[in-house]
């Protein structure tokens, strides 16, 4: 009679304890580190995982967006100018950034989602730099080409303890990992329920979806409305870290950047491969601008891409390396037998 045996299954769980390791790490970073270059770049790597995080939701119905930037401007713009312009509270304001940037995206998604594949991918890039110009000539709310100097939050007392976001960067970094935790935990639900496997399928067989009785452009516009959301997020609070927003900030080129950096990530785990994509490329991005060569960011970044599309599979990114690394630690699945105990091989 067997009285116990358990079987350890270690490519699960090892793995998760790891990834449990660098999640306690990281949110003990300030503790080792006053850095303000190691600091601001952590925190902007995860501000911009977060709009990837958007990114790749869309891409997960069979969409290509090129204009995720300008969420984040529209972000950006609303908390600005209901902090300084109407001032207003913060996190009202940060509310409520999320929450327009998301009905515009719900507005926009009704619209042009019904031209999808190409047509999509060309008409968001109109749509940002309609945004861009927009924010460019309306002097009397976005203030053109000078834009807005922000202001960070009013420092939050609790008891005899206050967070004050003007002394140093450690509260927008916490704030930043809360946000990241959050947005992950949200998209990585939605990715593993019923909705995200059904927007799996409207991207792999629209037809047959179609046939089954799936509304594509419902599930189309429920992820591009869900990106804008926390798309709006990330621009509202990426603004107020680097305290001032212009037309300028959230080109064309910061959608590419999003872009590159799910590639790079690897868009088959939306909430790693946003973290990883946007870490090294951001990290990357931030050594190269202190070269003395003009534009060298734009090309490394354009090589980097390049050399994942290459020697990668294909749809597969850096984070995909993670799981190739544990399947050769790990073989097989050991079994492990209580001492003391018997098997049934031992009783007879």
């Amino acid at each position: 009679m067997i009285i116990g045996r358990y079987y350890i299954d270690q490519k699960s769980v090892v793995p998760k304890i790891v990834i449990g390791a660098v999640i306690a790490l990281l949110a003990l970073v300030p503790l080792f580190t006053t850095s303000m270059v190691t600091l601001s770049t952590l925190i902007s790597s995860g501000i911009w995982s977060i709009a990837v995080m958007g990114f790749i939701l869309i891409l997960r119905t069979g969409q290509f967006s090129m204009g995720q930037a300008a969420f984040m401007a529209i972000g950006g713009y609303v908390s600005a100018i209901l902090t300084v312009r109407l001032g207003l509270p913060y996190w009202p304001s940060f509310l409520a950034a999320g929450v327009i940037s998301g009905i515009i995206a719900l507005g926009i998604g009704l619209i042009v989602l019904r031209a999808g594949g190409t047509s999509f991918s060309i008409i968001t890039i109109a749509f940002g730099e309609i945004v861009r110009i927009v924010a460019l000539n309306w002097d009397d709310v976005t203030r053109g080409a000078s834009g807005i100097l922000t202001k960070p939050p009013a420092p939050i007392t609790i008891g005899n303890f206050e967070i004050n976001f003007a002394t140093n960067l450690v509260p927008f970094y916490y704030f930043m990992f809360f946000l990241v935790i959050a947005s992950a935990l949200f998209f990585w639900q939605i990715d593993r329920s019923r909705v995200g496997g059904t927007f799996r399928s409207v991207a792999a067989n629209p037809v047959l979806a179609e046939h089954l009785g799936i509304h594509l452009m419902k599930y189309r516009v429920i992820a591009f409305t869900m990106a804008g959301v926390f798309t709006g997020f990330a621009g509202a609070y990426y603004v107020t870290f680097i305290s001032v927003i212009n037309p300028l900030i959230f080109d064309l080129w910061k959608s590419v950047q999003i872009m590159m950096m799910s590639i790079v990530g690897g868009p088959t785990l939306i909430v790693g491969g946003a973290i990883v994509g946007s870490t090294v490329l951001y990290s990357l991005g931030n050594y190269l601008t202190q070269l003395p060569v003009a534009n060298v960011q734009y090309l490394v970044f354009g090589a980097v891409v390049v050399l994942v599309l290459l020697f990668l599979p294909k749809g597969t990114g850096l984070v995909d390396l993670w799981g190739k690394f544990w399947r050769k630690v790990f073989k097989e699945p050991e079994e492990y037998e209580i001492p003391g105990e018997f098997s049934q091989e031992d009783e007879e």
